[in-house]
């Protein structure tokens, strides 16, 4: 277990992304988004309880993903819901979004 995950497999860093995951949601995650790419690191993404998530909202972590890695970072993920990994890959995108391999 590393220094900044907790015993129950959350990291202390993580966004914590809510069950709903929509266009209505998109505007106050692209700020919270903007502010930690200024910080120039990786985005940790606590998934696990999305229970629905649109191709608008998976649009927004894509562009993330693509600005994160012009800076060599990226999206990574801890506990993520089956219904987030069921619409990424249903979409095509498990290994743009660092999905492929995440837990």
């Amino acid at each position: 277990m590393t220094q900044s995950e907790h015993e129950n497999g959350t990291h202390e860093d993580a966004v914590q992304l809510p069950a709903e995951l929509t266009i209505a949601q998109s505007g106050e995650f692209y700020q919270k988004f903007e502010t930690l790419i200024e910080q120039g690191k990786n985005i940790t993404l606590d998934a696990g309880v999305v229970t629905r998530i649109d191709t608008a909202f998976i649009q927004l972590l894509f562009q993330v993903q693509r600005t994160l890695a012009e800076t060599s970072h990226g999206l990574q993920w801890v506990n993520t819901s089956e219904t987030i990994r069921r619409s990424v890959e249903l979409l095509g995108m498990s290994e743009q979004l660092n999905l492929a391999e995440a837990g």
